[in-house]
Order: structure tokens, then sequence, then C-alpha cells
């Protein structure tokens, strides 16, 4: 067989290699935050055509996270880390000491690249948001927070529909495909619980790469919600306080399942926000 015609399939296989190896790291909850950015310098170049004179280096506000200092050379490949629509980092990919220069960077290396920015993007807004909320949830008295709760026992879905309004509005409609998300369930019904979910529901238009990406933003805001929830009610949801249902143009028109609801006279969803 042609070498020509596997080589590229071997460059894919380690990229793909490259992410699974990247998800396992994110994956680990118990590691801390330096451990996990140092081991993902560490398995970067791994992806990349060279990896035994390929380094990576993670600007995060102002830490660096290198395996070895190095200045880098104008010939390098950048992905920009973005959290909450604005510019917390980078990640730069360069060779040191190649012996040669040509056809160093291939096209498919800056999509891996930019691929891996989105991901650890996501995660530094999920350890954020988490790091928030327990911030939030530590200023209360969780014993006096539970009694105003029973005496006012509205405070569940309003917080609840803060949330929801507060997810819709942080979503970047046209990154992940969304044309419109909404508010159903007991939260839009303002009767829910201690122990209720947050029924969003969202039109996509997307890919289904944009679908992924998108589930991992909402399971962000998923776990640390639950989390806050529990403290506050004593109530632990082990799937989450989220519950996400996706509907497409096809749903709505044949008005399958959930779709029935958008623009229905009997029980309507309410819409949080509408993509431009």
């Amino acid at each position: 067989m042609d070498y020509k015609f596997i080589r590229p399939l071997q460059e894919r296989a380690k990229e793909l290699q490259c992410l699974y190896d990247i998800e396992n790291v994110l994956s680990d909850e118990k590691k801390d935050f330096h451990y996990i950015f140092n081991k993902i310098v560490d398995i970067i170049p791994n992806g990349w055509q060279f990896p035994p004179f390929c380094h990576a280096i993670i600007e995060l506000d102002d830490n660096l996270f290198y395996l070895q200092e190095s200045d880098v050379p104008e010939l390098s490949q950048t992905a920009e880390l973005i959290v909450d629509n604005n510019i917390v980092g980078k990640i730069v990919v360069f060779y040191k000491d190649l012996p040669f220069t040509n056809e160093v960077f291939l096209a498919e290396e800056q999509k891996l690249l930019n691929t891996i920015a989105n991901r650890l993007s996501i995660f530094i807004f999920n350890c954020r948001l988490r790091k928030t909320i327990k911030l939030l949830s530590e200023k209360k008295d969780i014993a006096n927070e539970q009694n105003y709760l029973d005496d006012y026992k509205d405070e569940y879905w309003k917080w609840r529909f803060q949330m929801a309004q507060k997810i819709a509005n942080k979503t970047d409609f046209k990154y992940y495909g969304i044309d419109a998300i909404y508010i159903i369930g007991s939260t839009k019904e303002a009767t829910a619980g201690p122990a209720s979910d947050i029924d969003l529901l969202v039109h996509f238009k997307g890919t289904e790469y944009q679908k992924n990406l998108f589930k991992s933003w909402i399971d962000g805001w998923n776990h640390s919600l639950s989390e806050f929830n529990r403290r506050k009610t004593g109530y632990k949801l082990e799937d989450g306080l989220i519950d996400l249902h996706i509907i497409t143009d096809e749903d709505i028109e044949k008005k399958t399942s959930f779709a029935v609801m958008i623009g229905s006279a009997n029980n309507p969803a309410r819409l949080l926000k509408k993509g431009k």
C-alpha cells in the first residue's frame, strides 16, 4: 500500500488520540488546576507531525504552563482561550530544533488546536462557575436559608428562573447553532419545589459537533447549579438540575414531543431568548 495514503490516516489517528487523552485529563475532578494544564501541555505535542521536536505553552491570565521554557519562534500555531466572550489566554504550539521548516504545520493541526482551545475554554468557564456558586453559597447560613425557603416557597422557582435566564443570555447562539431557548415545566409555571428540575427547551439548528459543544456548556451549569441547590435545600439531584430538551425544525413541523409546546395555545413554552 502506498505510504502517501497511509500517512494522513496515521495523522488523523494521532489527533483523535490527542483529543481523547485531553478529555481523560479534564474528566478527572480530583486533580488540581495546575496539574491538569501541565498534563495537557505534555499531551498536545503528540497530536502533531513531529512530537519529539514539538512544544506547547498555555497562557491563562497571569499563568504560564509549559514543560520546557523556550522562546516561541515566529513559525507557530495559536488558538485563543475565550471565556464568557473574553480572551483569557491562548495555546501556542511550536517546534524547536527541527532540522527542516517546509510543511511544518498542517491545516488539520490548526483545526485540532482550535478544538482543544474550545474544550479548555469550556472547562475554565465551568471551573469558574463552580467557584462562584460555591462562594455565593458559603456567604449564607444554610440552616437560616432553609428556614427562609420554607417560609417563602416561591423562592424555589424564582432563582431557577433567574438562572435559566442567565444561561440563555450567556449562551453564544451563533457559535452553538441555537435558534431559541425556552423554559417549560414547573419553573415556568412557578410551582417548582426544592427537588424540581430546570427544564430548558432548545430549538437547535446546528451541526452534531455544535450540539456536543452546547451539551458540554450546559453540563457545567447543570452540575454547578445542582450543587448550589444541594447547599440551599439539602436535596441532591444525581443527574443535575437542568433537564435539557433539544428540538429541531423537523420536530416543530411535525409537532413531535416537546416541540408541540412552541406557539401552543395550551401550556406554551416561555421564550427566554431568540437568536438574531
